[in-house]
């Protein structure tokens, strides 16, 4: 099945003149029907703000300097405020990282439930509530005829998530984007969130955008994967490929940092030296070079473009030529 969903070449810039910074540069990438694609790496790689760019949620110093983001070939960037209304909360949905920030603390969790739908459906109050009920409950809130009349704040940080979730949910997007999901939640919860976006995604077919750092979340639930650096897409590939034969070393400082079930009492769990550059849009060559262990392999002058690995799996790197010339193993 074909992508109905796409991004080309999208740059994004923040500030003016001077002080203007790319935060990110010519990134690439499509979701077809049905399919969880995860947006992978280290905070302050541009994976939230490719999130606000979809829906025109950037912050009002941030503009979108180049490319396009298609939705059934039609051009997100070129729609009036009107016409992207139509799409918000319609086509496309999104799960807030910040769900306590993104709820209306002054309003009930079913006067918010509601809206999406009489706006988008124009059905009556009466039964957009009974629907906004049936999410809830549908999403795992017990009580939900209570739940509708709560606030925000009477509700804990597992049961506003699951809130948020339903509100995504009520007007059956085709595309779902998930920003950082289960961050801040207890262990339980997040088997739990996992387990409702995996089923959600099966029983009604609705493609989901993921985007998280937790490499354990990616396995479980990812169809693809991209990982980001510093602005730009470093590799990709199926969640197989990326998770047994990582092609960038970024890809694999990221997996060697997660702790594994397996893992050896005596293993030293690893860590990426230093941090996300801040004006990594000066930067040439290699954006990872300064971090990377192998950066004796790799001639930093140049910026290095994809290179295939395997059929559907690419990477920015060359220590993917070395492996694939069976040099560096380690």
């Amino acid at each position: 099945m074909g992508a109905f969903f796409a991004i080309d070449g999208l740059q994004i810039s923040f500030g003016r003149g001077k002080n203007a910074f790319q935060a990110l540069s010519g990134l690439d990438l499509n979701i077809r029907e049905g399919e969880i694609l995860s947006l992978v790496g280290e905070s302050g790689c541009g994976k939230s703000v490719t999130a606000l760019s979809i829906l025109g949620l950037l912050p009002r110093q941030g503009r979108i300097s180049a490319g396009h983001i298609l939705l059934d070939g039609r051009d997100l960037c070129a729609m009036s405020p009107a016409e992207l209304d139509q799409v918000r909360g319609n086509d496309i949905s999104m799960i807030f990282q910040d769900v306590m920030g993104s709820l209306n603390p002054v309003l009930t969790i079913g006067s918010q439930m509601i809206e999406g739908m009489r706006r988008h459906l124009g059905i009556p109050r009466a039964e957009a509530w009974a629907q906004g009920e049936a999410l809830l409950s549908r999403v795992g809130i017990r009580d939900a005829a209570q739940v509708m009349r709560k606030y925000p704040f009477m509700l804990s940080g597992g049961m506003r998530q699951h809130a948020m979730i339903a509100m995504a949910l009520s007007c059956k997007p085709r595309l779902l984007i998930a920003d950082e999901p289960t961050t801040a939640l207890d262990v339980t919860i997040q088997l739990q969130m996992m387990e409702l976006l995996q089923s959600l995604n099966r029983e009604t077919g609705m493609a989901i955008l993921l985007i998280t750092h937790d490499i354990g979340v990616v396995a479980e639930l990812a169809d693809r994967v991209m990982v980001m650096y510093a602005g730009q897409c470093v590799e990709s590939g199926s969640v197989g490929q990326i998770l047994r034969h990582p092609a960038h070393a970024y890809t694999r400082a990221l997996i060697q940092s997660v702790p594994g079930i397996h893992d050896e009492r005596s293993r030293v769990l690893a860590s990426i030296p230093g941090s996300v550059p801040e004006r990594y849009d000066q930067m040439s060559g290699c954006r990872f070079a300064p971090r990377c262990a192998y950066a004796n392999l790799c001639p930093q002058k140049n910026d290095p473009s994809f290179r295939t690995v395997e059929e559907g799996h690419v990477s920015r790197c060359v220590w993917a030529d070395a492996r694939a010339r069976g040099g560096e193993q380690t």
